[in-house]
């Protein structure tokens, strides 16, 4: 058995334990035919849904748009796109310390690059943040702290997107009484509300202690949520976790202004933040691969309804996904050659490692 098959078979099984609580899975049968199955459907409505969009665009307009774009507010967003990348991996170093773990800040954001390498490049259906908990699962205090900075970093990030489009929702509503914005203010309210609501509920009866005691609860969640009180004890890092998450969304707001800038488009800051928040969120369905048509249809539909034509849409969309090629190339360059040595023999096992941590993971959620 070679090294990379060595450390594949050891750090699955570590994975597994800690995940789900027994054995790896081989993948095989029923499990991977459903996988297959979910695979297809989704590339099925992702084909579905951008053709539908291609439908309606006006394209002698939209390479007129390209072709008139501004070059240097281009390469500006590419240099706020990898202050995206720093502004992360600075919060994912505030949540492992607070669970007493030190990392240098140069790693983990050579490691973030290399996670979207794996998420936008590889044929496999990993993702960044399985890849991320697989760099940090050895670390000497707890392989349940690495699934936590990562989970908590995506909740906060999450939570904080849907404050700043519940916002701006509220004051476009109440600046032209818009009836999108209105409808997304009730939808964000009835969110917030009901998330508030259930948490507290969870908590004040006892339920996730009850829950835990069940079969149907994730094994690697019990471990987590003990380490969750920990936050109590580090307010400051807690802070910047939460100001950090609304810094990384204004930053991409930022991007997506100055795009829509460099296409020559002048838009109201307000209603661009409702189309980012809404077009995230609806990404977070799991309905296509990995948002693809679901992000953009819903960006171009927003924006189209505040005034912006859809070639113009579409080309933000565009730009916006071709400019995350220099970040990806950026990962590749630290995953292969980063270190002064090509890794591919270890690719394997990296990948076969990472992609039994986010099947777990799915597994125990679902």
């Amino acid at each position: 058995m070679d090294s990379s098959e060595s450390l594949r078979v050891s750090v699955s099984t570590a994975v597994n334990e800690t995940l789900i609580g027994g054995p790896a899975r081989d993948g095989r049968g029923p499990a991977l035919l459903h996988r297959r199955l979910l695979f297809l459907l989704k590339a099925a409505v992702t084909v579905g849904i951008c053709a539908l969009i291609l439908r309606y665009i006006d394209w002698a307009e939209f390479w007129i748009t390209l072709r008139n774009s501004s070059l240097w507010l281009i390469g500006l967003v590419v240099v706020m796109r990898f202050g995206g990348v720093v502004i992360s991996s600075v919060k994912w170093r505030l949540l492992l310390a607070v669970h007493g773990l030190e990392y240098r800040l140069g790693q983990l954001t050579r490691w973030y690059f290399s996670a979207t390498f794996l998420s936008d490049f590889l044929p496999t259906n990993i993702g960044g943040d399985a890849y991320r908990i697989y760099k940090t699962f050895s670390n000497k205090r707890s392989k349940s702290c690495a699934i936590l900075a990562v989970l908590i970093e995506r909740i906060t990030g999450l939570g904080a997107l849907v404050l700043l489009g519940y916002a701006a929702a509220i004051v476009t509503y109440l600046r032209r009484g818009d009836p999108l914005a209105a409808v997304l203010v009730m939808v964000f309210s009835v969110g917030i509300v009901g998330g508030v609501l259930g948490l507290w509920v969870l908590l004040r009866f006892g339920i996730a202690r009850r829950l835990a005691a069940t079969r149907y609860w994730p094994k690697f969640l019990t471990p987590a949520l003990a380490l969750i009180g920990e936050f109590r004890h580090h307010p400051r890092e807690s802070f910047w976790v939460v100001a950090i998450s609304f810094l990384f969304h204004v930053n991409k707001i930022c991007v997506v202004w100055l795009l829509l800038q460099a296409l020559g488009t002048s838009v109201n800051v307000f209603e661009l933040v409702v189309a980012v928040a809404a077009a995230d969120v609806m990404g977070l369905l799991p309905v296509s691969l990995g948002g693809l048509g679901v992000v953009d249809g819903s960006f171009i539909y927003v924006m189209g309804h505040f005034g912006v034509s859809h070639s113009t849409g579409l080309a933000t969309m565009l730009l916006m996904r071709t400019l995350r090629l220099p970040l990806s190339l950026t990962g590749a360059y630290f995953y292969f050659i980063g270190d002064g040595t090509v890794r591919a023999d270890a690719l394997d096992g990296e990948l076969a490692t990472a992609d039994v941590a986010r099947a777990s993971v799915e597994s125990s959620v679902n």
